[in-house]
């Protein structure tokens, strides 16, 4: 006996749903001469595919961690998908990607009667502190989905409005600064253009409006301005250009701490 492999039988029943359905149109409506008597009598193609085995019975749903199967069966809307023939999958697949977490995805038909969808997720590079939560942000600045009070992340924190859009930049220049980054708490965006560093030992740096680098090197070079890195509630100025201020931290401000690691 022959041995016909899956996707044979998938053909094979596929292309006897299609000629059901053409020989169940071929009697009603005596050969396609009587089409438009019975028209008002015929149901709905979906409903048609549906009685030939073309309706969707099964979704094969992978790569999914943060993205609930619940959202992803919301966005396809299968109540309303009709038959797997009429299934748009560009939509659907515009739909999933719509949702929080979801970076790509998929989506295609398995005939006869299944939906494959395939979802790549998006990576969480820092936390952003917005009026008084904490979000989990990818590195386009995309809002992942909010913390429960107290959850600690080992990731880069941000603060201000509009920081998720703006770090991405900042945060890949500090990366190649060690003495920097091994004291960064948090990068506060401030006015929409410019950056203020909170480092270890309530030590804060004023950044100028796209002079990140600049100010980066001049911190970690081994004169004066280098040293200050090792300060206790320090203010560093370098916003305007040619000129550093550095002056004590008003005994009243709060110290920003590096979140627990444990």
């Amino acid at each position: 006996m022959p041995r016909y492999t899956t996707y044979g039988r998938r053909l094979g029943t596929a292309l006897f749903m299609g000629l059901f359905g053409a020989l169940a149109f071929s009697l009603l409506t005596d050969g396609g001469t009587r089409t438009r008597e019975v028209a008002s009598f015929l149901p709905k193609a979906d409903q048609v595919l549906a009685w030939t085995g073309l309706r969707i019975e099964q979704v094969a749903l992978t790569g999914q961690r943060f993205t609930s199967d619940a959202d992803v069966f919301e966005a396809i809307d299968l109540p309303n998908a009709g038959s797997l023939a009429t299934f748009d999958v560009e939509a659907a697949r515009e739909r999933v990607e719509a949702l929080p977490w979801v970076s790509t995805a998929a989506v295609s038909r398995v005939y006869p009667a299944s939906l494959d969808i395939r979802i790549t997720e998006r990576r969480p590079t820092a936390l952003w502190a917005n009026g008084g939560r904490e979000f989990l942000v990818d590195s386009t600045g995309r809002v992942l989905s909010g913390l429960k009070p107290g959850t600690m992340v080992r990731l880069p924190r941000l603060a201000g409005e509009g920081a998720p859009q703006d770090a991405r930049a900042l945060l890949e220049l500090i990366v190649r600064y060690p003495n920097i980054a091994e004291r960064f708490v948090m990068a506060e965006r401030v006015g929409g253009r410019r950056w203020t560093l909170h480092l270890k030992n309530g030590l804060v740096v004023h950044l100028g409006a796209d002079r990140e680098a600049v100010a980066f090197a001049a911190l970690s070079s081994p004169d004066e301005l280098g040293g200050f890195l090792n300060a206790r509630n320090v203010v560093i100025d370098l916003r305007a250009r040619g000129r550093i201020v550095v002056r004590r931290a008003p005994a009243s401000a709060s110290i920003i701490q590096p979140p627990s690691q444990s």
